[in-house]
């Protein structure tokens, strides 16, 4: 093209251009803009929409977490953008992302800076409303972290109940007074370095001073907690005591625990630590005992022992005579021929070949009180010092729902024995390394059932006492991932956790320096800690701010929450660990007739022989039995005192026809001044009826009725109601089902009813349509 052509084309150009209008040559700017340029803008135009907002005296506290998050965010990907190589690095370490390891690190940035733009997106369309009066919600209080305190079954922030979260962890090198990571966004609770057995340097009890001054000098003084570790052994106590010290270890306690020298060794650490750390606002949320106890002894398990040292055998051969009284009755049962309990003697691991055997039902029963007897001299030793200690223990609730009982965990007794209710229950999405569907998908969005049943047993066990989950593998596990995960899981798993009862937890986790860059551990860990940081939170801009916002939304309607917590369980199933260890299909039977109420508003606890013995009978009205075959003389006791009592007990026609070693019982429960309901069979469908009929009978059905259809057989809205006042009613719905619900309301008397979403203030239609994965939180009142 010649000088003259060039100049001409130009002019043309130029010509274009001053005709187009603001609006036309705006919209080329806009489409010129990068990911990160368009987040920078929407950023911005937030911050004025919050300036405007507040003018109007408006609480802008989740907007602010949204700039806050995206802010963040943008610096993350600019450092993933300069670091693609570390990145692929952490895809490669997790099966499911192997093969496209390379890409998704290449394509991390922009999909980072993407999701920070529909979060801000989101933030303002609601802002805006907000701003025009079409919606109306209520404002985020602000967390008191310096003086949370802890009343009944709540930790409490300015006067009212407190959902308290953090992440479990964030980068150990890392301060807790650094604002970037400590902050009103991702959680600010206090964590001094764990204590541990390498505090003592010697066996005179020598404390490391360096460690010891963690624990005096903490930059902040903020709630939080202190975690019990034991890994690993100090090495002057495992040359000095050689092999039998080490013997028993399981994946996380790293030392026999019968051995009579770890005891001294941890009097020792408790005697120079504790004092200082007693009344310390780092230890207001409990000492934590230990992370994922277990005991696992059965042959072939990933996490079993390898053996057991002679302190346990022997401590075993005094627990079965205490246990049987007479070597002749031992042998009857085990079909032995000893001639002394000093004789026992087992091989650990288990062979399978003792499977549904006496000897590995009493293996089974002494390694959980072992476990029980170990956490306790911990729990002991700790308020010798701290007479106002609290604690807690991060024990794994998949030890309760699934089969096996070798692992050494007796939920009941250390529920019991704890100040505070601690676990590290998930939900998740299929697990990567399933080869097709999972059952539970044909119904659900999610697998919910570890949570829900472990949590109702727990809160059933000890009701009065807050939950503290110090790890929540809500948003992954070492076998979930979703580097896609839409914030409407986030807000639905949260919910629908805290409503069983969860009062605080530690989300894992926040692999993130402050500079976004990975942390050093992560980037050097091997195992499971190595696979955690791929497509973990910290690179899921809308993950975290939803995770954010819905403990602000739910910290504003704290106290209308801790009434859906607080709800009576009419309905108890009863729970026999005799039945558990003895039968393998034992907690997949019990959680079919659990599933089968769950949808029904009604809400469902349990039942066990010391729930019965020491808590008020008139807390429940029906004790459920079903395909609880074995259980104990005392179990079988308990069920007939309560009945003699008045109670009411459903029974099926298989449950209570042995005791623990699988011998015939001859006695059968009778109605004594109760009443006594026999099935003719076990069918989960026909024993619902009869639960329903009672309750309706008692005047213990829900106050409003939700009829749901969502095209599939099962039902998938869970739901609560509780009373708020005169002829007005809380009502909470949690979709966790897989299709969209059609829904409708009424009172349990047939009367029409007006509806209100409380998060909007906007009123709603009685029948109405609830996506997979949407929470509500309503008002309702009957039309008079």
């Amino acid at each position: 093209m010649g000088t003259k052509q060039m100049l001409i084309s130009l002019t043309l150009c130029v010509g274009l251009i001053m005709g187009m209008t603001a609006a036309d040559r705006s919209s080329i700017a806009l489409a010129a803009e990068t990911p990160k340029q368009e987040a920078v803008r929407k950023m911005g135009e937030l911050n004025a929409l919050i300036t405007q907002a507040k003018g109007s005296g408006i609480d802008t506290t989740r907007e602010e977490s949204a700039v806050w998050m995206a802010s963040e965010f943008i610096k993350y990907a600019d450092w993933d953008a300069a670091n693609v190589a570390k990145n692929k690095a952490q895809f490669e370490r997790v099966k499911m992302f192997q093969n496209n390891a390379q890409q998704l690190a290449n394509d991390l940035p922009n999909f980072e800076r993407r999701e920070v733009i529909q979060m801000l997106d989101t933030a303002k369309s609601e802002l805006t409303q907000v701003i025009n009066g079409a919606v109306t919600r209520r404002a985020v209080p602000k967390v008191n972290w310096s003086n949370i305190t802890v009343q009944n079954d709540q930790f409490m922030s300015n006067g009212k109940p407190v959902f308290l979260y953090d992440y479990f962890s964030k980068p150990l090198n890392i301060t807790t007074s650094d604002p970037t990571l400590y902050n009103e966004y991702l959680g600010k609770l206090d964590h001094p370095k764990a204590i541990s057995p390498i505090f003592a340097l010697d066996e005179a009890g020598t404390i490391d001073q360096t460690k010891l001054a963690d624990l005096k000098n903490r930059p902040t003084n903020t709630a939080g907690y202190l975690m019990l570790w034991h890994d690993p052994l100090p090495q002057w106590a495992a040359s000095k005591y050689g092999p039998e010290i080490l013997k028993g270890q399981s994946f996380f306690t790293k030392y026999d625990i019968d051995h009579p020298q770890v005891r001294e060794i941890w009097k020792d650490v408790f005697k120079g630590t504790i004092p200082t750390t007693a009344g310390k606002n780092y230890t207001k949320l409990g000492y934590i005992l230990a992370n994922e106890p277990h005991w696992f002894t059965a042959k072939g398990h990933w996490a079993a022992v390898s053996n057991v040292s002679t302190y346990t055998m022997s401590k075993f051969r005094t627990w079965l005579e205490a246990k049987h009284g007479t070597i002749a009755k031992l042998n009857g049962l085990w079909e032995t021929s000893y001639t002394s309990f000093n004789q026992v003697n087992l091989s650990i691991p288990l062979d399978a070949s003792y499977e549904n055997t006496p000897i590995r039902y009493d293996w089974s029963r002494f390694n959980m009180d072992r476990g029980t007897e170990w956490l306790t001299f911990l729990h002991d030793e700790i308020k010798k010092y701290d007479p106002a200690a609290r604690t807690q223990l991060k024990i794994m609730p998949d030890l309760f729902v699934e089969g096996p009982r070798d692992h050494g965990i007796d939920f009941e007794a250390l529920t019991e024995m704890t100040e505070i209710i601690g676990d590290d229950a998930k939900i998740r999405k299929r697990n990567m390394n399933s080869t097709g569907p999972e059952s539970w998908e044909s119904k659900y969005a999610y697998y919910w059932e570890e949570m829900a049943m472990s949590y109702d047993f727990m809160d059933s066990v000890s009701p009065n006492k807050p939950h503290f989950n110090s790890e929540v593998h809500l948003l992954s596990t070492t076998q979930y991932r979703d580097l896609y995960m839409k914030p409407e899981y986030v807000r639905s798993t949260y919910w629908q956790t805290t409503l069983h009862g969860l009062n605080g937890g530690l989300t894992w986790l926040w692999g993130r320096n402050a500079d976004g860059s990975i942390e050093e551990r992560l980037q050097n860990a091997t195992g499971g800690l190595g696979e955690s940081y791929a497509a973990s939170v910290a690179q899921q801009p809308r993950v975290a701010q939803e995770l954010t916002k819905t403990m602000m939304d739910m910290n504003a309607f704290s106290n209308e929450i801790v009434k859906f917590q607080r709800e009576r369980k009419p309905v108890r199933l009863f729970y026999s660990e005799a039945a558990a260890i003895n039968d393998y299909n034992y907690m997949e039977d019990q959680f079919d007739l659990y599933e089968s109420m769950y949808f029904s508003g009604v809400p469902l606890g349990f039942a066990t022989k010391n729930i019965i013995f020491k808590q008020p009978n008139t807390d429940w009205d029906v004790i459920v039995v079903r395909k609880t075959e074995e259980v104990t003389e005392a179990e079988f006791n308990a069920l007939q005192i309560y009945l003699d009592n008045g109670g009411t007990v459903i029974i099926d026609d298989v449950s209570l026809k042995f005791n623990e070693y699988k011998r015939p019982r001859a006695k059968t429960l009778t109605a004594g001044s109760g009443k006594l309901i026999k099935m003719t069979n076990n069918a989960v469908s026909g024993i619902v009826s009869k639960v329903m009929i009672e309750l309706s009978a008692k005047g213990q059905l829900p106050p409003v009725v939700l009829t749901e259809n969502n095209g599939l057989p099962s039902k998938g809205a869970f739901w609560r109601v509780v009373p708020n006042g005169a002829n007005t009613y809380l009502m909470t719905i949690v979709n966790i089902g897989k299709n969209t619900s059609n829904i409708s309301l009424k009172m349990a008397n047939n009367k029409n009813v007006t509806v209100k979403n409380l998060m909007t203030g906007k009123s709603s239609p009685a029948s109405f349509s609830l996506g997979s994965e949407q929470v509500l939180l309503l008002e309702v009142k009957p039309v008079p």
